[in-house]
């Protein structure tokens, strides 16, 4: 964040020297408009609208980060509480298991006893 910072001020104090060293008036064609303004007001302008429209891409990515973020945190709740559950039955398949080798052991000793 702060290296971003860094070079923007670097770009901004650049562009603040070109807007001097280049200030004369210059004439201005847009579509059928025709204005006379100073070429570092419009090297401002431009350097403006271009950050805005910068920002406002940063700020969609960051919006589609973050949305996606919160959708792989939903799915990793659901899958923690899917883990959860297959803990829970793991366990009382274990608990099952023991039951039916006691039992097993039991008709085991029955069965050498009737022999």
């Amino acid at each position: 964040m702060r290296f971003g910072f860094i070079i923007s001020l670097i770009f901004a104090i650049i562009v603040a020297i070109f807007g001097i060293q280049n200030s004369a008036i210059i004439a201005v064609n847009f579509f059928s408009l025709t204005f006379n303004v100073s070429l570092a007001l419009l090297i401002f302008i431009s350097t403006i609208i271009g950050a805005i429209i910068v920002a406002l891409l940063g700020m969609k990515r960051e919006f589609s980060l973050s949305h996606g973020n919160k959708r792989l945190t939903k799915k990793a709740e659901k899958f923690e509480t899917s883990i959860e559950t297959y803990k829970n039955e793991n366990i009382a398949l274990k608990t099952e298991n023991d039951i039916f080798k006691k039992r097993i052991s039991e008709l085991e000793s029955k069965l050498t006893i009737i022999q």
